[in-house]
């Protein structure tokens, strides 16, 4: 009974943990190059729970606690006209200066720019070039080409810096819309990139799906918990009439 009830309170817990991840993947849907959480699991064999058994042979009794990853998947690239949006087709990330001068990656390109002409996200981070310095603007009309070459009234002025990332699993999220990996996982842009003048990046979360997902998940939530609360009355159950003496 003990191991009932550890199995039905994980799979309570992984319910819960997953219906929390797509609560905030729903909340930043117009949320610009967001990336959505999802959700993995891996399955605990019988034998790994003290049982005889094969693990190759054996079916799985439960799954074990979930893990959270970053989908990597593209969301819609919809038109604005904005001379400093920009949106990257294929698996691209602008780099960005963090304030303690380390350097994070982001999808969002809603840029914007500061009283000397540095290129910004809107929380007003550093946008860095693909030598690593951050991109300066001097007044005039912004173009750019597929390749991230920045131009101002059609004389070049920087490279926008775009790296890709070698191992999604090594990607941690740092905020909003940041992603953060060892600089070793990064490699520069290939020629599968290109760049998008005028364009912005919407989240890559189906809100119609999100909804489907947390009724479901809900439905296994509460399923969970009536297993909880049946194991609990048999325990009290047997905690009043074992030992008791039949007259």
């Amino acid at each position: 009974m003990n191991l009932g009830f550890y199995i039905s309170g994980v799979a309570g817990q992984m319910a819960q943990n997953k219906l929390d991840g797509i609560a905030n993947n729903l909340a930043n849907v117009n949320t610009v190059g967001y990336m959505q959480d999802r959700t993995a699991f891996s399955s605990m064999f019988s034998n790994q729970m003290g049982r005889t058994g094969a693990p190759d042979s054996t079916s799985a009794a439960y799954l074990s606690t979930n893990t959270q990853y970053i989908s990597t998947e593209s969301g819609n690239i919809r038109q604005t006209g904005g001379d400093l949006d920009f949106a990257i087709n294929g698996k691209g990330y602008f780099r960005v200066q963090m304030q303690d001068g380390s350097e994070a990656l982001t999808r969002a390109g809603n840029f914007k720019t500061d009283g000397e002409g540095t290129l910004m996200t809107q929380s007003g981070l550093k946008i860095l070039d693909k030598n690593g310095a951050p991109v300066q603007l001097p007044i005039g009309k912004v173009s750019t080409t597929e390749n991230g070459s920045i131009y101002v009234n059609g004389q070049p002025v920087a490279d926008l810096g775009i790296s890709m990332i070698t191992d999604p699993k090594q990607m941690e999220k740092i905020g909003g819309v940041l992603i953060k990996t060892p600089q070793a996982n990064t490699t520069p842009a290939d020629n599968t990139i290109s760049v998008h003048q005028g364009s912005l990046e919407d989240a890559n979360v189906n809100s119609v799906l999100a909804m489907t997902q947390i009724v479901d998940t809900m439905r296994s939530y509460q399923s969970m918990m009536k297993v909880v609360e049946q194991y609990n009355q048999i325990a009290s159950q047997l905690s009043d009439r074992v030992g008791m003496v039949q007259g």
